[in-house]
């Protein structure tokens, strides 16, 4: 693994922009639209999570398959592969990577299990093991990953967070594996924007227990840490610190240098509350990083935690449905069914030449057979 993230494959081959998502999303956006997309791709992220933790993996062995899983489709559709085929590759190939070897066949029945309800896994270990050639193909054999966990981790020692703000900030980390920004920004600048959206939490959790205890009399403190519901519904479910803090941050970081002290007594006062009675914004302002990027992957999580409210995983595969089921035949003159075995042979990606090659072989079979 290189020693800088500046200098590694992720940073130099695998930090993409959004016009190649966008591209790589095209033809599934064909068929169902970018929320229903969204949900079907939770879907099975959840079903690598789940199969983590049945197998007892590392969070981060859990965050390279997804992070796998994502290339691959920057270069395919979902509609044209079977995801659960690719899902259950990418933790295999994780496993390998991050050095916690899994035998083939546990992942497989795993998987089976997981999908047992929900049309199986017909796939063998020796078509799984195939298929691991093809998914080192699209990546490119960039297999290093880098993960903002450890990020995260050194930015909470810096500022002597609290465990359970600290707690709260990794599951918004683990969240944002729901959606691209790993496939778009660093991994620090991810755990910037997690520990962003805590001040956000902390604010509103302030500003509640503040209320309370003027209503109430002798309010004490709620024991346990917050788990990964709580964050989804103070984001999604209150904007108006969000937006308050955006504002923020905004204006600190366009008069950067123009205040001497940072977060200290001569700090000119701002609405909200500090942690560890510091000023967040007069923090974050006088870092020297892309406060714009900050505030762009804070808004992807919130769009995440929208979607999130309307996620039921049970109406999931019929939108998988939807998306799978065949385009309707449209009539096409002779000089277009002319030209539709030429363009069929034309494939861009490996993958999809595998398949061709295997409906060839197919085929022709059928044809020896007769």
């Amino acid at each position: 693994m290189a020693a800088n993230f500046w200098t590694s494959s992720h940073a130099n081959d695998w930090i993409l922009d959004r016009r190649r998502l966008d591209e790589a999303m095209r033809e599934d956006l064909e068929y169902v639209d970018i929320a229903t997309l969204t949900k079907i791709k939770m879907w099975y992220y959840n079903i690598i999570g789940k199969i983590g933790k049945r197998l007892q993996f590392r969070q981060q062995v859990v965050a390279t398959a997804i992070v796998y899983f994502k290339r691959f489709y920057t270069k395919n559709s979902i509609r044209s592969t079977d995801p659960s085929l690719v899902a259950a590759t990418c933790i295999y190939l994780a496993c390998k990577i991050e050095e916690c070897p899994q035998h083939i066949k546990h992942i497989i029945t795993e998987m089976k299990g997981a999908l047992a309800n929900l049309g199986g896994f017909d796939y063998d270990t020796s078509k799984l093991a195939e298929f691991e050639f093809y998914l080192l193909e699209e990546l490119e054999f960039y297999l290093i990953v880098y993960h903002p966990y450890r990020d995260l981790t050194l930015i909470a020692k810096d500022l002597k967070l609290e465990e359970s703000n600290l707690q709260t900030a990794w599951f918004v980390l683990n969240d944002s594996y729901r959606t691209d920004v790993c496939l778009l920004y660093a991994p620090h600048m991810i755990a910037l924007a997690a520990l962003y959206i805590i001040c956000v939490v902390h604010a509103e959790r302030f500003v509640e227990n503040t209320s309370s205890s003027q209503n109430t009399s002798g309010g004490g403190g709620g024991g346990g840490g917050p788990d990964e519901s709580s964050v989804s519904s103070h984001i999604s479910h209150n904007p108006h610190n969000t937006m308050h803090l955006h504002t923020q941050l905004h204006s600190m970081a366009s008069k950067k240098g123009t205040t001497g002290a940072t977060g200290t007594s001569g700090t000119p006062s701002i609405e909200g509350h500090g942690i560890n009675n510091r000023n967040m914004v007069q923090w974050f302002a006088d870092l020297n990083v892309d406060v714009e990027e900050i505030i762009e992957i804070t808004q992807e999580m919130l769009s995440l935690y929208d979607i999130w409210k309307d996620y039921n995983e049970e109406a999931v595969p019929a939108m998988i449905a939807a998306l799978k089921a065949p385009k309707p035949a449209e009539p096409s003159t002779p000089q277009q069914q002319q030209q539709q075995p030429q363009q069929s042979s034309q494939h861009n990606t490996p993958y999809q030449q595998h398949v061709a090659q295997l409906d060839y072989e197919g085929h022709a079979a059928g044809r020896t057979s007769l």
